[in-house]
């Protein structure tokens, strides 16, 4: 590799002319290409690298390469399938991916690219189809709809059609079943040879040349004869046999003796005399075939005469035959074989299982005469007896799930056209996933083709369905809407779904029936799904008919039901198949859900009514007896009994643990009756993980369990080691590992599929599946990669015409790296479109997983529109519109009352379902910061009267909602029919808290008046509000709970005629009730006289809007053009607009560069535009609502440009571009490799031609090195040159999820309130530590602080014990690494002393005394921050050993040796190595090592530190960006720095500046081994040195008005004096006090960047202490570990300043949370 580097650099390429460079590149890229054959990974990754590098450099090397050698031309057309192949198996470790996966893309992209470069090479390349193996998933075919939609033009995006992110552009989910009915036909017996097959002794095959006979079917043939010669054998028998009586005859006269024996009786015979065993079976089978043989009760003379005759007769030929050929039999291969027979030369076609298993003749062999028969084989087994012993022919049940994409266009009341669109069919009894091509026609019904398969097995385990292993594509199931109700009891469920029914008659090819002479087979199969109903507004009377105006929003999908069919006997089903009941103690009894899953990711809850502690599971399953099932393997599995006795797969029991095979392991929660359990089942990265909502002390509980099961993917894992890492390490395998914990690859041919389950033991156990759910189908590993790939295209636009030298003439790379593809230009145009009408909002839900990038399918995109969520509040009943933005008081949760208020911020819909966001809550569990936080949806059991209530004035202006019909349904009244009368209850729910407030006797009608709702509770329960006078209102249930669940009510049969105005007008659908109200919406907009003001806003805002709006693609593509900045290349261009609108976007409401407003973004860049001196008038208003800070960030960003800005409209085309671009990358970048294949190793000889480097690359750059040794493009290295196009917060999520994932996994303790003992503890003396800085002993200082008591404690720890992230509970999710003991300050660590701990140990490296040196020598005081002048007068650079402080004195001794270029380059290039070492130098690298590890924990934990280290020197190093000498002389001294740009000796000058950098280098070097085993260095390159710094050290300014944003008040309310004079005081208080405020109140001293980067809120409390006098006012107090603050209410701004300043200044400890002992006490003042 270092020849080929060497070869390829500069040198060498300036001696050759372009031909002979081409021809040198081709032969290296051909010769490094045959090592891509190699067996060996590690070879094949350097190969892969290396292969790339060239290719990169020389295009054109890869058409020279493919047409040379035709197995190098194979090998790279199949390149993306195996590359597709091993990323999919990689996906369990994502966002981590190894640097063979990577070096292998690297690869794919250098031939992407060179096809896109060389014309050549792309008009002969042949890309072979995608094919992959069974484990492997194909891609969804993209589909462009035949009709666009008029009200959502341009609103198609790649994430949602494949499968990033859930929208209601997405897909429509249908769930059902699919029966197969019986085949009507004679079952074939089992055939015998399936178990000689099993021993390896199978018949062989009957081909050609081999002997038969007449079989047992032979004269069940049409036309019989004996053209087998059978009439002839038996005749030549017949005379042979009266030869042999006339010899026996002859025999029983005397005859001389000397005639005996004489004439060789056994000349026939084989040696011995006697037939071999084999014959003599042969013989005894055939013996009417053979000679009779005398048996042992034979004469002495008939034995005689058998073995000494005189002259032994010929033996008889048997009637044979002579396989010819293998043929067909009424067009089914291979049952059928043509014969010639031997006795008659007859030719023939004849059965051999054909016409259903006929076997017309028989496979013999015989001995060389063909006399005898020497072995009679068995008949194979036949086809039809194949497939009924994998259950064709049988009726059975299969659960399906359909995915219809883009259902939601279905015009509602007014289409008048079919509409084409495709689907996925799931079949998990198969475990298969079926592309389907779907028509939805207009009178509701849905026509499905089956197309072919997208995942599982297409060529085995189809029998059940087809008779045949294969799958066969053209079924057509054509499903209508059935007029009969869904249910047979009139309270139904259901009644919000439309049932489908339809069927399919399937001709089998390839079997037969036997009994009516090979008639053909046919199965039928009856589908019958469910979808939620269609919409329109009908009234009864009165010929009215309002159509919706409005597309229907897409639907939620039916409920999860248990399935019937697969339960134990001791587990009942309700009548609606959603709640189970154990009943009797027998065993563990197990039930199924009705939907399986091969594919994707899901979610579902489950509530636990009544459950003991440890004896519900909740989990998956594989179904017994399925074909994709534990059983698929073994014969007529399907007629086994299940046994559902015990608990099956994987799966959580509530008390705290998992559980699988009988093994468990410490997990979760304790979780009682009342509680909701999720499931989170992600089967493309095989991990289970559960989600906890329940009430525990009287606190509302939200925690992501975290992975419980890993490995288990329906798909298995087709390489080596993968199937672990990721999100899910450390949690238990679903399969046995091998050894080192590397599991082999068990890609399973035949994928399998997995099942809800839930299991019982305890008598009175019952579990309610939940209707709340969600699923997507995931993506695959093919376009992972080609979403990857895409991004790397999009860079290759920046690369300009660098390494053009040496490709080919004819390519004109500047021209085609000059212009955007043409897909992205399309992306970014729907990107603009998308962004321009703000009705989209990303956010994770509780099925995303507690890890970002980790899992794809279940973040949203929520529709904010006020027609849909007007449509989704309707569906659960609420009486007014919530809109996006409204906060909700929120009351009720899971069927729980909550006893602590909580807040809700509403932020739209998905599937008809109104989502939120819980920000408040009045407890301090952290639940907000453990999965709490993420967004969830509300049930209609929720939004009963009083459960949701918004505070203030709501955006939808309190218009009403009418109600949907089944909330409020018209009938003639309820009948009590129970004969022990209906209970009355307060609540909708059935729980303890719920009071039995009467029962309303046997035959009681209630009337329709008294009826106020009818609503589902939490359990399904069909519950009525009524008012029966002698008991008042409450809630009457329609059924019994549990047994056979009898009917308390009847419903009566309407008698009204047609005056009442309720039984005109039904809402059938949300959207019927949604109509009415926006129409009723925007009247009330136009009447209402307050909101004029509003409305004039509102319009000027969308009249603004319409200047930016983009007809076509072709003005866009105009736009982008002139969109560059002048006076700037793209790339630099670009990077300035990216970080511009990144500033802004942190300032704007949602505080991400994705989520900001298009509008608010287009007002700042137009006022930006605007001459100062003149001002728009109209737009006055609109600027007016947008933060004055957006406007001042946009100033500072962009302002020095001003004159060079391209128009508003082409920045926010170019912001849109960008905005794309971060789409694709943000999920491409943990594909893409960020580290330089030469950075770091020997390949192409290093980056700077010495090897592997002793050092990383960037922080010992020598740019004189890098100029002359070849540096190959990559994708690292253009992802480093592009780092500035990636907004911040999309890198910050790929490195936090990179980080989050790679955290040692830490087993829980058996105590959920303990922490492990993996979690050590730390004892830290602050009290000795404050005495010993403050003292004026040095060695005290060193040996006492805070940083040297950590450094000790933690000698010897290893980096995965800092990498720990433990999340105790009620630590207000603050991770951890280890516990902190405060020595005699008697505080518990709740996070609080943990975050202060980081915080003291920074502030003593940076503490000066009074002879302006560092307390602990660690870090000195720059030169400008000494003297006071220049910029960063707070910096701090790496100390150094007393006998390097002078660099001049240095140069001058280095000045006296002459060296040579040679030995000045090296000496540059190493001069970090070069430096004298002494001990205090190596304490000094020591120190900075763990302040290394330091540092890195906390940035890895959430904590910003107070680190100020130039940003030249430093920061820019760390993120190696190149670094010009002088500007970090500059920014460390001002006055060397002036020195040196005056003075002449240049050569002297560059000798200063490396002399004086080399030794912070080397530093640095130390700094960074310290990080390096706590974070992942390598990625940190992907930021700008500003970045970094922001990241590690947060703001250094802390924001009063950021402060302001996230605080929360108990007890007070914003407007109370006392809170105004807070913040009056912390404005005007300093930034070392503001510091000193901030750690009072949360232990650190640094704020996050932006709001959304804050864990929680800041919190201030009233502070009710009872004051003596009036002067005697408490001091506040503060709880570090939640981050509130207790403010007495001071009567005026000068004693609370007082009080505060005071308590920041001098409460050097904490609060103690209980009383210390004296011991304690006296260890932690004892004096020095």
């Amino acid at each position: 590799s270092f020849l080929t580097g060497l070869l390829l650099c500069e040198q060498v390429s300036l001696q050759l002319p372009e031909i002979d460079n081409i021809a040198l590149r081709s032969s290296l890229f051909e010769g490094w290409c045959v090592g891509l054959l190699s067996a060996s990974s590690p070879w094949r990754m350097v190969c892969s690298l290396t292969a790339a590098g060239i290719l990169n450099l020389c295009p054109a090397a890869l058409y020279h390469a493919t047409s040379r050698v035709s197995i190098i031309a194979k090998y790279f057309s199949r390149l993306e399938n195996t590359v597709a192949r091993r990323v999919w198996a990689e996906r369990a470790a994502t966002p981590v991916c190894s640097r063979y996966c990577q070096a292998m893309i690297e690869l794919l992209s250098s031939v992407k690219r060179s096809l896109r470069l060389d014309p050549n090479a792309a008009k002969h390349f042949i890309q072979d189809s995608i094919k992959v193996d069974a484990a492997t998933p194909l891609p969804l075919e993209s589909y462009v709809n035949k009709k666009k939609s008029d009200l959502f033009p341009c609103c198609e995006s790649w994430e949602w059609s494949q499968g990033w992110v859930s929208n209601n552009f997405g897909w429509e989910i249908l769930t059902g079943s699919v029966e197969i009915m019986e085949v009507e036909w004679k079952q074939p017996p089992r055939s015998v040879v399936r178990t000689l097959m099993d021993g390896g002794e199978g018949p062989p095959l009957l081909r050609e040349g081999c002997s038969v006979m007449r079989g047992p079917d032979w004269d069940k043939r049409v036309n019989a004869n004996n053209e087998d010669g059978r009439d002839l054998y038996e005749k030549e028998k017949l005379s042979k046999d009266a030869e042999k009586l006339s010899a026996v005859d002859q025999a029983s006269s005397p005859q001389p003796e000397g005639e005996r024996g004489s004439d060789g009786i056994d000349n026939e015979r084989d040696s011995g005399g006697t037939a071999s065993a084999p014959e003599q079976d042969a013989i005894e089978v055939f013996a009417d075939a053979s000679l009779t043989i005398p048996n042992t009760n034979s004469t002495p003379l008939e034995v005689s005469l058998f073995r000494k005759k005189k002259k032994k007769t010929a033996g008889t030929k048997l009637p044979l035959g002579t396989v010819l050929s293998i043929e067909s039999w009424n067009g089914i291969p291979g049952v059928a074989r043509r014969v010639r027979w031997n006795l008659t030369g007859q030719e023939g076609v004849y059965r051999y299982g054909g016409d259903g298993g006929h076997f017309d003749i028989i496979h013999v062999e015989t001995n060389d005469k063909k006399t005898r028969v020497k072995k009679r084989y068995p008949n194979p087994e036949s086809a039809e007896q194949c497939a009924a012993r994998y259950g064709f022919g049988r009726g059975r049940t299969c659960n399906v799930l359909l995915r219809l994409r883009r259902c939601p266009e279905r015009e509602v009341c007014t289409s008048d056209a079919d509409l084409d669109c495709i689907g996925v069919l799931e079949w998990p009894d198969f475990g298969a996933g079926i592309l389907v091509e779907c028509t939805l026609h207009t009178d509701g019904a849905i026509t499905i083709r089956e197309k072919s398969v997208l995942y599982g097995s297409k060529d085995s385990g189809w029998e059940a369905r087809f008779g045949q292993p294969s799958f066969v594509p053209g079924s057509v199931f054509v499903i209508s809407p059935t007029q009969a109700p869904t249910s047979t009891y009139q309270d139904d469920t259901n009644s919000a779904y439309d049932e489908l029914l339809g069927s399919d008659s399937f001709l089998v090819k390839s079997l037969r029936n036997r009994e009516d002479g090979g008639g053909r087979l046919r199965v039928t199969s009856e589908m019958r799904l469910f979808r939620s109903k269609r919409g329109s507004i009908t009234r009864q009377e009165g010929g009215i008919n309002i159509d919706s105006s409005f597309a229907s929003t897409s639907s939620p999908p039916p409920p999860i039901c248990f399935d019937s069919n697969f339960h134990a006997p001791s587990i009942s089903l309700s009548k609606d198949k959603r709640t189970v009941t154990c009943t009797t103690s027998d065993g563990r009894g197990t039930v199924f859900g009705n939907v399986g899953f091969t594919k994707g990711v899901h979610y579902w809850e489950v509530k636990l009514e009544k459950a003991e502690i440890g004896s519900v599971f909740i989990g998956v399953a594989e179904k017994p007896g399925s074909p994709s099932g534990s059983s698929q393997g073994s014969s007529y599995g399907f007629e086994s009994q299940p046994r559902l006795n015990r608990w099956l797969g994987w799966g959580f029991v509530n008390f705290r643990a998992t559980y699988t095979a009988g093994a468990e392991r410490v997990y979760g929660a304790h979780c009682h009756a009342g509680d909701t359990v999720g499931v989170l089942l992600d089967c493309d990265s095989g991990r289970i993980s559960y989600f906890f909502d329940g009430v525990l002390y009287g606190e509302h509980i939200l925690n992501d369990l975290g992975c419980a099961f890993e490995n288990v993917s329906p798909f298995g894992f087709n390489a080596d080691g993968c199937g672990s890492g990721g999100a899910g390490q450390g949690a238990p395998s679903g399969v046995d590992g091998g050894r080192s914990g590397r599991y082999p690859s068990n890609g399973a041919v035949r994928p399998r599929a997995l099942w809800p389950v839930i299991g019982l033991r305890h008598p009175g156990d019952r579990v309610t599946m939940s209707s709340k759910w969600m699923t997507s189908h995931g993506v695959d590993g093919i376009t992972v990669l080609r979403n990857a790939l895409a991004v790397d295209e999009v860079f290759c636009n920046y690369e300009g015409n660098r390494h053009a030298l040496y490709r080919t003439k004819h390519v004109d790379t500047a021209e085609s790296n000059a212009k955007l593809p043409k897909w992205f230009i399309e992306d970014s145009f729907f990107e603009y479109n998308r962004w321009k009408s703000d009705k989209w909002l990303r956010s994770s839900t509780r099925g995303s997983g507690p890890y970002k990038l980790s899992s794809y399918g279940l973040d949203v995109d929520l529709d904010t529109s006020p027609f849909a969520c007007a449509a989704a509040c309707a569906a659960i009943g609420l009486p007014t519109a919530f809109l996006p933005g409204d906060l909700v008081d929120v009351k009720r949760s899971a069927g729980r009352i909550l006893e602590l208020q909580e807040k809700a911020l509403v932020l739209g819909t998905y599937q008809g379902r109104l989502f939120y966001r819980l920000i408040s809550q009045k407890s301090e569990g952290g639940s907000l910061m453990e999965g709490g936080g993420r967004a969830w949806f509300w049930d209609e059991s929720e939004a009963v009267e009083g459960g949701l209530h918004i505070i203030g004035n709501g955006r939808g202006l309190s218009v009403e909602l009418p109600k949907l019909s089944r909330f409020k349904p018209v009938t003639g009244g309820l009948k009590i029919v129970y004969q022990g009368g209906a209970v009355v209850r307060s609540d909708l729910e059935i729980f303890d808290g719920s009071e039995n407030i009467g029962k309303i006797p046997h035959g009681i009608v209630i009337p329709p008046d008294n009826i106020i709702e009818r609503r589902l509770n939490s359990c399904g329960v069909v519950r009525y509000l009524v008012d029966y006078e002698p008991v008042g209102r409450g809630w009457i249930s329609s059924r019994i709970r549990g047994g056979k669940e009898e009917l308390i009510v009847d419903t009566l049969p309407s008698s009204s005629n047609g005056d009442d105005p309720l039984s005109q007008l039904l809402y059938a659908t949300p959207e019927d009730s949604a109509t009415v109200w926006y129409k009723n919406y925007l009247q009330a907009i136009r009447n209402n006289g307050c909101t004029n003001d509003l409305e004039s806003v509102e319009s000027k805002r969308n009249a603004f809007l319409e200047t930016f709006n983009v007809k076509d693609i072709d003005e866009f593509s105009d736009l982008l053009a002139t969109g560059k900045i002048r006076r700037c290349n793209e790339l630099e261009s670009d990077s300035l607009i990216a970080a511009a609108y990144g500033r802004i976007a942190d300032v704007l409401p949602h505080c991400d560069e994705i989520e900001c407003s298009f509008a608010d973004c287009a007002l700042i860049m137009t006022n930006l535009s605007l001459p100062q001196s003149s001002k728009n008038i109209e737009l006055e208003d609109l600027f007016k609502t947008i933060d004055s800070v957006a406007f001042e960030v946009a100033s500072e960003s962009l302002l020095h440009l001003s004159d060079d800005l391209p128009s508003p409209k082409s920045l926010m085309a170019r912001m849109a571009m960008l905005r794309a671009l971060n789409r694709r990358a943000r999920l491409g970048l943990p594909w893409l490799p960020v580290r330089p294949s030469q950075e770091g190793s020997a390949i192409f000889g290093g980056l700077a031609g010495f090897g592997p480097p002793l050092e990383r690359a960037g922080r010992s750059f020598d740019s004189n090195s890098q100029s002359i040794w070849v540096q190959v493009p990559s994708i690292s290295a253009r992802l480093r040159k592009c780092r500035g196009l990636l907004f911040c917060s999309v890198k910050r999520s790929f490195v936090d999820s990179v980080m989050d994932t790679t955290a040692t996994p830490t087993p829980l303790s058996h105590d959920e309130y303990e922490l492990p003992r993996e979690v050590r503890t730390v004892r830290v003396n602050r009290l000795k530590a404050r005495r010993a800085i403050a003292s004026d002993d040095s060695g005290l200082k060193r040996k006492h602080s805070v940083f040297s008591q950590l450094q000790r404690e933690m000698r010897g720890w290893s980096g995965a014990t800092l990498r720990r992230g433990f999340i105790a509970k009620g630590h207000g999710g603050q991770k951890r690494a280890f516990k902190v003991k405060l020595v005699g300050e008697g505080v518990n660590d709740y996070s609080g002393p943990y975050r202060e701990v980081f915080t003291d140990a920074m502030r003593e490296i940076t503490d000066i005394d009074s002879s302006g040196n560092t307390s602990l020598g660690i870090l000195e005081p720059t030169a400008n921050n000494q003297g006071g002048v220049g910029e960063g007068r707070d910096l701090f650079l790496f100390a150094q050993s007393s006998d390097k402080k002078n660099r001049f004195d240095e140069v001058s001794v280095h000045l006296t040796t002459s060296l040579s270029t040679e030995e000045q380059h090296l000496l540059t290039t190493f001069s970090s190595l070069t430096q004298k070492q002494d001990e205090i130098s190596r304490e000094i690298e020591e120190s900075l090592v763990f302040l290394g590890r330091l540092v890195g924990t906390a940035c890895r934990h959430g904590i910003p530190v107070d680190l100020p280290l130039p940003l030249g020197i430093f920061w820019k190093r760390l993120a190696e960006e190149h670094v010009e000498p002088y500007d970090c002389i500059q920014e460390i001294d001002i006055l060397a720095f002036k020195r040196m740009v005056g003075s002449e000796l240049s050569g002297i000058n560059t000798y200063v500046l490396e002399t004086t950098l080399s030794s912070q280098r080397r530093l640095l070097n130390s700094f960074t081994e310290g990080m390096s085993s706590v974070l992942p260095i390598e990625l940190l390159s992907i930021f700008s040195g500003e970045q970094l710094r922001d990241i590690f050290c947060g703001n250094a300014d802390i924001d009063v008005e950021l402060l302001r944003k996230v605080v929360e008040y108990d007890g007070y309310t914003e407007d109370d004096t006392v809170i105004t004079h807070f913040w009056d005081v912390l404005r005007e208080m300093t930034t070392s006090e503001r510091k000193l405020f901030l750690q009072f109140v949360w232990a650190r001293n640094r704020l996050p960047l932006k709001e959304s980067d804050f864990d929680a809120p800041f919190k201030i409390q009233k502070d009710n202490k009872t004051v003596g006098s009036e002067e005697d006012y408490p001091l506040p107090s503060a709880s570090t570990c939640f981050f509130s603050l207790s403010l007495p209410e001071y009567p005026d701004k000068e004693v609370l300043k007082q009080k505060l300043i005071f308590a920041i200044e001098n409460v050097t400890t904490m609060e103690s949370d209980y009383v210390t002992n004296d011991v304690e006490i006296s260890e932690g003042w004892r004096g020095l």
